[in-house]
């Protein structure tokens, strides 16, 4: 993982990472789409997209960028995480295998992604008490913190 110069705080990149990615909402998601492209992501690409243009180099796959940065708990998370999901439809798989979807944590409960041909770039809330959220929380492995706190 490249880490950017320039003294700028966590918050102002994640903030920045976020207003930028808000700008794609709706963008077509398209499975294995171009990397550093803008016209349609999948869930790597878009969050490797943002995430490079902030001086922040991620891995080509969600199962990549998995490894990368410092594991955070649930608990522990703040703007500009990545938040790591399962997918119901491969139950047996172990360990990195799990790894299925990427996003980034927006705060109050809320993660930007890309995930489903027809819905593209959305906001989805991730609290077990709602609906669209019980399934967000359900399947969520893990989430690693990738943006250092003084860059």
């Amino acid at each position: 993982m490249k880490e950017a110069g320039g003294g700028k705080s966590w918050r102002t990149t994640a903030d920045a990472i976020i207003a930028e990615g808000v700008k794609y909402m709706g963008t077509p998601y398209v499975y294995g789409t171009e990397r550093f492209e803008d016209k349609a992501f999948d869930c790597s690409s878009y969050v490797q997209y943002l995430y490079g243009h902030h001086g922040i180099t991620l891995g080509y796959n969600a199962r990549e960028q998995a490894v990368q940065g410092t594991e955070i708990a649930f608990m522990n998370m703040r703007r500009g995480d990545l938040m790591f999901f399962s997918d119901e439809d491969f139950p047996n798989e172990t360990g990195l295998d799990k790894v299925r979807h990427v996003g980034i944590y927006m705060g109050e409960g809320k993660i930007l992604h890309t995930y489903q041909p027809g819905i593209g770039v959305v906001i989805s809330n991730i609290h077990k008490d709602e609906k669209e959220g019980e399934y967000w929380y359900q399947h969520f492995l893990f989430a690693r913190r990738v943006i250092p706190d003084q860059k």
